[in-house]
């Protein structure tokens, strides 16, 4: 007899997250076509028992993720929503649940909800996951406005906190970066190279700590292709072509096939 008694919801769930968890260690081995099959799998027994009425929360949580790896926003939102409408969520459930909700958000287009979520996330603890993700929602808003004290602090401390975390040099870098190009705007040519060289050099640092980061390998050949290191940018890019574009990721796979485009001059992007 099933330890599960028969519980259909539960049955699923269980073969779906034993397969999610599977198709990630296929990911993580360099086996992609291998990982998506079983994370297909996954997504298909995670549908049925979410239809049976699922609500153990690390189960819809995990289906929640999935569905955002596969671009699927407005799914992940209603899973989302189930785990926050069920009574007694623990601490630790709500915190993970604010953090994933709000990439959910921002990905749907609702910045300004994703950071108040990830504000929320914060105020109970800042993990380098925190840091991370409220750090780049921050440096969007800013570009937005123009306005980056904000940003700047906030990464500021991120760094405090972890100076060898390469997704925390990562957005650093990125933060320079959508500052030079603000001083170009402003016609400011002296903050524009300070700019530059600090980006460069937080993405430098990223790299040799994590060789395979997508957004540091992307914004590297970016930078490398307008210095015109064109042979150089291209191995950049195709490294971070050979990778997995996650939920969080600012850049799609989309962006760094058409900076690959445009680094081999074929026009587009």
């Amino acid at each position: 007899m099933s330890i599960f008694g028969g519980n259909p919801a539960v049955k699923a769930g269980n073969h779906a997250y034993r397969c999610h968890v599977d198709g990630n260690k296929l990911l993580e081995a360099g086996k992609t076509e291998e990982a998506r099959a079983k994370h297909d799998e996954a997504l298909k027994y995670y549908a049925q028992a979410y239809e049976a009425g699922l609500d153990r929360v690390g189960m819809l949580m995990s289906y929640g993720v999935l569905l955002m790896r596969r671009g699927e926003y407005e799914k992940a939102k209603e899973v989302y929503l189930r785990v926050h409408y069920k009574p007694g969520l623990s601490k630790e459930d709500r915190f993970d649940l604010r953090n994933n909700y709000a990439i959910c958000l921002w990905r749907l287009g609702k910045l300004d909800e994703a950071i108040a979520t990830i504000k929320r996330a914060a105020a109970d603890n800042k993990t380098t996951l925190v840091y991370t993700t409220l750090g780049l929602f921050l440096i969007l808003k800013a570009d937005q406005t123009g306005d980056f004290s904000e940003a700047v602090a906030f990464n500021n401390e991120a760094y405090d906190y972890d100076d060898e975390d390469p997704a925390i040099l990562d957005n650093i870098g990125f933060l320079h970066m959508t500052m030079e190009e603000h001083a170009r705007g402003e016609g400011d040519a002296e903050k524009v190279k300070a700019e530059r060289k600090l980006a460069y050099d937080f993405f430098t640092r990223a790299h040799k700590l994590k060789p395979r980061q997508i957004t540091t390998l992307y914004y590297l050949a970016k930078m490398l292709e307008e210095d015109g290191q064109k042979e150089r940018a291209k191995e950049f890019i195709d490294a971070a072509l050979a990778g997995t574009f996650s939920s969080i990721c600012p850049v799609s796979r989309e962006d760094a096939e058409a900076l690959r485009d445009r680094i081999e001059g074929k026009g587009r992007g």
